[in-house]
């Protein structure tokens, strides 16, 4: 009967799990209340149908070995060139988080929940989380910029793991009656063999990834899984409570690998986690006493208002000095989703506390299920609005991807970065695919027809693509298949020569818009017979103009007199808002435009775009 009673509860948390991801990406909601309400619908307070009492000591492993899982895949989803760029920063928001909202936290707990002093620290310690399993998908539709991205993901993953080891030393000092230098002592060892062994496996399995013949292309992201559970075990082997910040670290060193390498493993851990969070989470949401919620509701709702207000200064403090405007701060001190991690050694928590005699222990999972719950409902439902009202949304095409590697699309994408928009490039030409390398641009090699070339690449980051090949049937179609495919809408093509009927009723159709030679419709040369033997010996010259001349913008999109030998590739408005010049788009006034210049013959007439 009990055999039965746990596969009947894994079964169901599969299929409950499952479903709840297929409804959370068909709404675009947070699959976590998806999750929250199987759980607790399906668990003991609700239909039955789930039992976690059932599966006895097996939940406390079960919880360990998924969340060092989630926490790989948040490493390795990291870019650390980025990161880099703002780690200082990024340093000082971890650790006043620690401080600020530990201090905070614990203050509340104590003085409004009432909880014990030694409940109430080892509540605090659960609060400093934030998570990428919650902050990743609220961060995925927002247009907002890279550097705030990059700081929000990169807090969510590392504070994660060092959250866990925090919390869980904190719930070892309380159950073993350990001195607290001895506890002090103990967190910072399994902090730094958690990072030195993630280092050194990271960078042993990298090496190894990069011997093409050792490994079968699709063995290594089964070779990888395997070795996530190799390294968690050696670190916890060394130190005991290790293991969460080794994976972690683990998966951070080898994001560092080739892009397409490192895509094609995101795409396979993605997958995975996404079962391990909705299984854990439904698990955990199961063995959640729902009874017991109305008796804190008051004082829990305060609670969580002080461990939101306490972000704030952490916020402000550590990003002083920094690239992020006040508006964007703001966002930042907002913006803290609590997820898996919270919950999971909470449930870890209150298992060992009990063991040791504590008594009330149920109400840290009440508190940890409100903060998530509030955090993420508020946070993740207002998020787009908070952005907005702030301000801080990039318009235009931001990032995108480039089928067609030549030294126009290269020229345009080296200043599209500049705006921390990202670039991907599609080219099934080997050696141009080597030059984009070579200037620093990510890239795929293949056929931008073939389903199977953008696989395992998060599509989703991108909003925008432009089909620049010699062929226009490749071009157009390119843009249709990837429209179809991945939803992506903002299409632009360059024509080598102008459509045919067929041709141009698939651009009309399908919303593709014709970027840089809509303004020479009505000339005889095509963008690339223009400039084709130009551009073959040598890069583009493009500079930037100012559009500041009242008769130039009363023109009609289309129609704009450019000179001849001027291309305009995109325009920069508002400081920061990209967007490919195309033949319907209307320029404005202080648009900052970024042109092919043909021959030093064309500098002569820019004052077309200045000129009052």
């Amino acid at each position: 009967m009990e055999h039965e009673l746990i596969i009947r509860s894994v079964i169901v948390t599969l299929v409950a799990g499952s479903l709840s991801i297929v409804l959370a990406d068909r709404f675009r909601f947070p699959a976590i209340i998806f999750y929250f309400f199987a759980g607790i619908s399906l668990g003991p307070y609700g239909l039955g149908l789930i039992r976690p009492a059932s599966l006895g000591n097996g939940l406390n492993i079960l919880i360990t070995i998924f969340v060092g899982i989630i926490l790989f895949e948040g490493g390795l989803s990291l870019n650390i060139s980025r990161l880099k760029t703002i780690r200082h920063y990024l340093t000082r928001h971890i650790l006043l988080t620690i401080a600020i909202t530990m201090s905070l936290s614990w203050l509340a707990a104590r003085y409004i929940a009432g909880l014990p002093p030694e409940i109430a620290l080892v509540f605090a310690s659960l609060t400093i989380v934030t998570g990428p399993t919650v902050t990743k998908p609220i961060l995925r539709h927002l247009s907002i910029r890279r550097n705030v991205k990059t700081f929000l993901n990169g807090e969510a993953v590392i504070i994660d793991a060092m959250g866990a080891v925090l919390a869980i030393a904190v719930i070892e000092y309380f159950v073993s009656q350990e001195l607290l230098g001895i506890s002090i002592l103990g967190f910072l060892l399994s902090i730094i063999i958690g990072v030195g062994v993630g280092v050194v496996s990271g960078l042993s399995v990298k090496f190894l990834l990069t011997k093409r013949l050792l490994f079968p292309v699709h063995s290594r992201s089964i070779f990888t899984l395997g070795m996530v559970f190799f390294v968690f075990y050696i670190s916890e082997t060394l130190s005991s409570e290790s293991g969460l910040m080794s994976v972690a670290v683990f998966g951070i060193v080898l994001s560092t690998i080739d892009y397409k390498d490192k895509e094609k493993l995101l795409s396979f851990k993605e997958q995975i986690t996404q079962i391990v969070i909705s299984f854990l989470f439904i698990l955990l949401s199961a063995h959640f006493n729902i009874t017991k919620l109305s008796e804190q509701i008051l004082a829990g709702m305060l609670v969580v208002a002080v461990i939101i207000a306490a972000r704030f200064p952490a916020a402000f403090i550590s990003t002083i000095g920094g690239t992020f405007s006040l508006r964007e701060r703001l966002f930042i001190g907002w913006l803290g989703p609590r997820g898996i991690i919270a919950i999971s050694v909470a449930s870890i928590a209150v298992i060992k506390l009990k063991s040791a005699g504590m008594k009330n222990t149920e109400i840290l999972e009440i508190l940890i299920f409100m903060l998530i719950s509030v955090t993420v409902l508020l946070q993740g439902m207002s998020a787009g609005f908070v952005a907005r009202r702030l301000r801080i949304l990039v318009e235009g095409d931001r990032s995108i991807i480039i089928l067609g590697i030549n030294p126009t699309t290269l020229g345009m994408a080296q200043r599209w970065q500049k705006y921390q928009n990202d670039v991907l490039f599609v080219d099934s030409n080997l050696s141009k695919c080597m030059i984009a390398q070579k200037e620093g641009f990510s890239y795929i090699h293949g056929n931008g027809l073939a389903p199977d070339t953008l696989s395992g690449i998060e599509v989703d980051n991108y909003t925008s693509a432009l089909a620049s090949t010699p062929n226009n049937e490749v071009n157009v179609l390119f843009c249709r298949f990837i429209k179809e495919t991945y939803g992506v809408s903002k299409l632009y093509v360059i024509l080598a020569e102008k459509a045919g009927e067929e041709l141009a009723g698939i651009i009309e159709s399908e919303g593709i818009k014709t970027a840089c030679i809509g303004i020479q419709k009505d000339r005889a040369a095509s963008f690339f017979s223009v400039i084709k033997e130009y551009f073959s010996v040598k890069k583009p010259t493009i500079r930037e103009i100012t559009v500041s001349s009242e008769t130039f913008i009363q023109n009609k999109p289309g129609e704009y007199p450019v000179p001849e030998n001027i291309f305009i590739l995109f325009v920069v408005r508002n400081g920061n808002n990209c967007y490919v010049y195309n033949d319907s788009l209307k320029l404005q006034k202080n648009d900052i435009l970024h042109v092919i210049i043909n021959d030093e013959a064309a500098l002569q007439q820019l004052d077309v775009f200045t000129q009052a």
